[in-house]
């Protein structure tokens, strides 16, 4: 019988009986928490940042939460980096694709077409991922560039995809109607859009702000909807995209007190086969 552990199958009837009543306790509850809770948060991170991630490992275990990392440029990471990735995958994290050197996927199936796409940065970057023993089953779009055609060659090799919304500093998120599903909906949706929840960038603060953050967790919580948001380096200083550790904190302490699960898109999957 085939079960996940940190993302990867796995052949229950194979393991040890004691380590299969395990992961099979796990299993369920986790497909349990996706049917009945009603609402869900789906948090994201991008790009290589693994050691920034690490370091915040124990505040996704605290608040019960485990999150998305999506990798591009996978060759630049150094095996300390992918003992760490594989310690988050071993907590419940997913870990999905993000491309090989994170080119806007409209942009180059317009100019090489999908199969030239594919082999110039996804392939690359998902045979490395499983070659270290990931799975990944979903990707995110780089710069959340996507259309109805990169929707169409992406579908055929992930079951989930994520794109995005460009939002303003001074936006409300709440107010961004493709933000939130229907958890009901979910099992249905190939792409889920998200919206960023990133600090600053080059040094300086940017994004938007902890108020709008916070209304759109409430509204995710009070419309029992799933609500989809992403990152990148966890860090109060950086040079590229970075959330503060004070806000990812912020997040999930808020979704807890809100009774809104945060939730990897592997676990998803789960969500669709409880749903049927």
């Amino acid at each position: 019988m085939p079960g996940l552990v940190g993302g990867l199958p796995l052949e229950i009837d194979a393991l040890p009986a004691d380590t299969a009543d395990q992961v099979m306790s796990v299993t369920l509850l986790r497909e349990s928490a996706f049917r009945y809770a009603g609402r869900m948060l789906l948090l994201t991170f991008d790009d290589y940042f693994v050691r920034t991630w690490s370091a915040v490992r124990g505040l996704f275990t605290a608040y019960d939460a485990r999150v998305s990392f999506f990798i591009s440029e996978p060759d630049r990471l150094d095996a300390e980096e992918w003992r760490m990735l594989r310690d988050l995958a071993a907590d419940g994290h997913t870990v999905g694709a993000h491309g090989w050197r994170h080119r806007w996927a409209p942009d180059r199936i317009a100019e090489l077409g999908g199969d030239g796409y594919l082999a110039e940065d996804v392939t690359p970057c998902v045979e490395l991922l499983r070659a270290q023993g990931f799975a990944p089953r979903s990707f995110a779009y780089p710069v959340s560039r996507h259309c109805e055609k990169s929707d169409q060659v992406l579908g055929g090799v992930f079951s989930r995809l994520r794109g995005g919304v460009p939002v303003k500093p001074a936006v409300d998120l709440s107010t961004l109607d493709d933000l939130f599903v229907p958890l009901a909906e979910v099992p249905s949706r190939r792409v889920l859009l998200g919206a960023s929840i990133d600090t600053g960038k080059a040094f300086r603060p940017a994004g938007v702000g902890d108020a709008s953050v916070s209304a759109a967790l409430r509204r995710a919580a009070d419309r029992q909807e799933c609500l989809t948001l992403y990152g990148h380096a966890v860090a109060d200083r950086h040079e590229a995209n970075h959330t503060a550790p004070a806000r990812v904190e912020a997040i999930l302490a808020q979704a807890a007190e809100l009774g809104l699960p945060c939730r990897g898109f592997d676990e998803l999957d789960a969500g669709v086969a409880g749903h049927a």
